[in-house]
Order: C-alpha cells, then sequence, then structure tokens
C-alpha cells in the first residue's frame, strides 16, 4: 500500500466544491469535503491524514470609512455556520486543521462603483455600499509549503494529493518530487489547472463533485 497524504487548499477547494454541489452559502459540509477528497485515491493507496489550511472567519468590527457606520462580522450568518465546520472538521478521523489568519488591510471600491467609473459616467458621491473591507489570508501558502517539505524531506509518505490552484505551490511540488515523492493534483469538476502547475506534477486526477 502507498501511504498518502492529502493536503487540501480549503478556500480553493471548498469554494469550488460549495459552488458546483449548490450547496448553501456556496460552502460544504465538512462529510462532504472528507468523502471527496478521499475519493481521488487509488485502491492500492491508504490515507496517512487529510491536511487543511484555511482561515477561520472573519470576526471582528470594522467601520465604514464613509459614514463611520459599525460592521459586526461576528453577527454575519456566514461566521456563525463557518466555525461550525471547521468544529466539525476537526473532529474528524486522521484530519489535521492547519489555520492561517484572515486580515482586513483597508476599504476597497465595490465592482459597480468601478464599472461606472470606467464607463465614462461623472463620478458620484461615495455611499456605504459603495465600498467593502478587503480581506487577506495571510500565513496558508507557507503552511503548505513547510508541511511538503516536512512530509518529503522526512520520507513520511509515498504520495501527495495537492487540492490547489495556486501557482506558489510550483516549488514545493519540485522539492518533493526531488527528494522521490510522488506528487499529484487534482482537478476539481469543471475548474481547469494552470498548465505551468500541472507540467510540475506527476499527474492530476479528476474529481467530479459528489453531493
Amino acid at each position: 500500500m502507498k501511504k498518502v497524504a492529502l493536503l487540501i487548499d480549503g478556500g480553493w477547494f471548498s469554494k469550488g466544491l460549495g459552488t458546483q454541489l449548490g450547496c448553501p452559502g456556496n460552502w460544504p459540509t465538512a462529510e462532504q469535503v472528507c468523502r471527496n477528497a478521499k475519493s481521488v485515491m487509488t485502491p492500492e493507496e491508504e490515507v496517512f491524514r487529510i491536511f487543511y489550511y484555511d482561515c477561520e472567519p472573519f470576526g471582528k468590527t470594522l467601520i465604514n470609512p464613509i459614514d463611520r457606520s459599525s460592521l459586526d462580522f461576528s453577527l454575519k450568518p456566514t461566521f456563525t455556520s463557518r466555525r461550525a465546520f471547521f468544529a466539525d472538521l476537526g473532529q474528524r478521523e486522521h484530519v489535521a486543521l492547519r489555520r492561517g489568519e484572515l486580515k482586513a488591510r483597508g476599504w476597497e471600491l465595490a465592482d459597480a462603483y468601478k464599472r461606472n467609473l470606467m464607463s465614462g459616467s461623472p463620478p458620484t458621491a461615495l455611499t456605504p455600499q459603495d465600498v467593502y473591507p478587503a480581506l487577506q489570508q495571510k500565513g496558508v501558502d507557507m503552511r503548505i509549503g513547510i508541511d511538503v517539505a516536512t512530509l518529503a524531506l522526512k520520507k513520511i509518505v509515498d504520495r501527495i494529493i495537492l487540492f490547489s490552484g495556486d501557482m506558489d505551490m510550483v516549488p514545493a511540488i519540485k522539492l518533493a518530487r526531488r527528494e522521490g515523492v510522488q506528487v499529484y493534483l487534482v482537478k476539481l469538476g469543471t475548474w481547469a489547472l494552470k498548465a505551468h502547475l500541472t507540467e510540475d506534477a506527476d499527474g492530476v486526477r479528476a474529481l467530479m463533485p459528489q453531493v
């Protein structure tokens, strides 16, 4: 049997899986994540561990710069549901959570306001709805890279199956392959993978999402 580690970029995989399955809020359950992830394995493979990388939902209060109103993210329905998702996932067998941090990096103009400016129309006065908080993930890619390197350098697994479409993963993939660990990528339903990403992997496994 080949010992396999499943490394899941949560923001990429869960969003894609939930969207393609039509889940409430476009987000799957912990059970759907684990079952669909394991479905790409072959009969000769056994799970060493499922590593899931993501940030917990943003729960701070921000002040809208237009009207100075408060926006409490902990009161949003997605905050409660996403926290419950993490709690469920973390209790499942062979699952290791790797948490990054979600930080607010100022405010950005809404797409509708940008389109209006680019159309040549006279600019209108900004309203509170014309801006939104710019939330940025920190530490997720770094944690994936560290685990790929650790698994490969310590010869912990024979294969790594990576659920990510991020080109930043290429250096980690190359390191693992140089150390003799096979690395496979996952094509999630209709979502295409970049050619420069797949050419550095040992293969691509297709996953058709199942409810």
